[in-house]
């Protein structure tokens, strides 16, 4: 079978966009817009990878389909602007929808919980801190109770009550901790830069599955308490982690966020899409109920890109919502997107999502059929000789070979053999003193145990001629 390739080879940026700028000069004459597509269609196909291929195993983005891309088409070609309120009812009744389906798959009580889509999982973990902070940084909160009152005053002078939404984290006198461990996405600790300072991110180490161990995550949540230098408020869980595709263990982490008083969140951005498997949903989110907020990418796994991305926010607890966004003066409508989110302007994402959800009994087919193929690959890879280094129902499978131990060469060695093979793959550091592991994932529906068998073999061959 021809394998259609992930990878394409391509000149320095620097090259490339030199031809951009060569092709679409418009200092001589105005230039049409089928000679912009036309270049940008050449030059794309040339060079870009194509996550759509089956090849595609290293980066995080479903292929396209048509059903989605229809979906989209009709979209911005309305161009509704589901924030507006009023402007747009019908669209933003889907938009609702939508959402209404994701809280429900994730255990999500529609009546008093809130979700809407976002541009990506940056932004959407960046709402989840915001939130966190706003519910935990409070007077309302028992353990959030000795501030500088001079610091949290009105308009005249007058004190009043402390709240993070107004007066910020100055009048706490201490230092606002959230708790990660080295498999958490670095999009935390980059909204952390924005939001409290990196100093506020606490590493907890992991067991020996990279899993966030919960006994050190209580040891260090009750130290800087105690330390009275640091109010731990939130703590970061995970569902397959983007390095290695662990499972955090979430009943237990939920409980310790109980005895602090934190608010735990879960990044789900790829392995969310358990919840919608009878088969891998008790595997990956037992749990999951301990949680107050989460995040789920449905770009990863139901949907392509697309223009504007597609991430998601979902939150049990509404009021929390709104008290860190309301801007309206007034009580707002759960579809009043704007007041309940980062966002102003937004396009209409759900009709894309819808797609897919409504289509469950297939949907759960898909990823169980791919969950497979996760199995496939690790047995294959173990009987050509590779040992497996992370432990997952997920499909993603990080691998290192006897002569990498050895230093005959390393992952990213394999993984630009496999580049040159037209295979997307990714090399991953998961522990400290081992070498990186390769990391290859069933991320495209198009891929098959053909697909596999193909990669596995270039990388057993690959091994063989290093040795």
């Amino acid at each position: 079978m021809m394998h259609v390739p992930a990878t394409r080879d391509a000149p320095a940026f620097e090259a490339l966009y030199a031809q951009v700028r060569e092709s679409l000069d418009p200092g001589a004459a105005d230039i049409p817009v089928d000679r912009l597509m036309q270049v940008f269609r050449r030059l794309s196909d040339l060079h870009d990878s194509d996550v759509n291929s089956p090849l595609n195993m290293g980066y995080y983005c479903i292929d396209a389909d048509a059903a989605s891309i229809a979906a989209m088409d009709e979209t911005n070609r309305r161009g509704a602007n589901v924030a507006v309120r009023g402007q747009h009812p019908a669209s933003a009744a889907f938009e609702q929808y939508a959402v209404d389906l994701i809280l429900d798959t994730f255990g999500i009580d529609k009546a008093s919980g809130a979700g809407h889509f976002t541009s990506c999982g940056t932004e959407a973990n960046l709402t989840a801190m915001i939130v966190a902070l706003t519910d935990r940084l409070s007077h309302r909160n028992p353990r959030c109770r000795a501030y500088a009152a001079a610091l949290c005053t009105d308009e005249t002078g007058r004190e009043e009550a402390y709240e993070y939404w107004r007066h910020g984290a100055m009048p706490l006198g201490v230092r606002p901790a959230l708790y990660v461990s080295p498999q958490t996405h670095v999009s935390i600790t980059k909204n952390a830069r924005s939001l409290i300072g990196t100093a506020s991110v606490r590493t907890v180490p992991v067991d020996r599955d990279l899993r966030m161990d919960t006994g050190a995550l209580a040891d260090a949540m009750a130290a800087d308490a105690a330390s009275g230098a640091f109010l731990p408020f939130l703590v970061i869980g995970s569902v397959g982690a983007t390095p290695s595709g662990i499972v955090d263990p979430l009943a237990e982490i939920g409980e310790v966020c109980r005895r602090h008083g934190a608010w735990f969140h879960v990044d789900a951005p790829w392995g969310g899409i358990a919840a919608f498997s009878p088969g891998l949903r008790d595997a990956c989110l037992a749990g999951l109920d301990a949680a107050d907020s989460l995040i789920f990418d449905p770009h990863k796994t139901l949907v392509p890109l697309g223009a504007g991305g597609c991430g998601m926010f979902l939150c049990r607890h509404r009021e929390a919502v709104e008290r860190a966004f309301n801007v309206a003066g007034r009580p707002v409508a759960r579809q009043e997107f704007a007041y309940l989110s980062l966002q102003g302007s937004r396009a209409n994402a759900g009709l894309r999502v819808l797609t897919a959800v409504l289509r469950p009994a297939a949907l759960a087919r898909r990823i169980e059929r791919e969950a497979a193929l996760g199995d496939t690959l690790r047995r294959l890879l173990t009987e050509a000789g590779w040992e497996i280094v992370n432990r997952t129902p997920l499909p993603v499978v990080c691998a290192v070979h006897p002569s990498m131990r050895a230093g005959a060469f390393d992952a990213a060695d394999a993984v630009g053999h496999l580049r040159g093979e037209g295979v997307l793959a990714w090399p991953e550091a998961l522990r400290p003193g081992e070498p990186e592991a390769v990391r290859l994932g069933i991320i495209s529906r198009r891929t098959t145990e053909e697909s596999i068998r193909f990669v596995v073999d270039r990388l057993s061959d690959f091994a063989a001629e290093r040795s």
